[in-house]
């Protein structure tokens, strides 16, 4: 009896583990418009393009393809513009980060405020 309990107890446990490790799979904007924040968009056919207009006298566009590898998002760009690979989940997905030395960048998927933009005006 006492055998049974561990076996429902064992596969409770590595269902919960599989759900919590479950790869997401992205897609639309992270980050701000571009020119005020990075900008980070993820195609379906697996294409992305960055854009950082935040540095006036070193605007960054890239182009390229990404993965998703060991739970991370990994970019491969095709510009010769030097560009962070690999990208973390945080937030259900909602958000992905990364570290550059001592710069840290976290870009948000806003998608859903985006489209909602018109329910949050003030009405007189």
């Amino acid at each position: 009896m006492n055998g049974i309990y561990l076996v429902v107890i064992g596969a409770l446990t590595s269902f919960n583990f599989w759900n919590e490790n479950k790869v997401i799979e992205p897609k639309g904007m992270y980050g701000g418009d571009g020119k005020n924040a990075p900008s980070l968009q993820l195609k379906e056919n697996h294409t992305f393009i960055y854009t950082d207009l935040t540095k006036t006298s070193k605007p960054i566009r890239a182009e390229g393809t990404w993965s998703i590898e060991d739970n991370e998002l990994v970019l491969e760009s095709t510009s010769k513009v030097r560009l962070n690979k690999r990208y973390t989940f945080i937030r259900e997905g909602k958000c992905i980060k990364t570290r550059k030395n001592f710069a840290f960048y976290t870009l948000c998927n806003c998608s859903d405020l985006r489209n909602r933009s018109d329910t949050h005006r003030v009405q007189k």
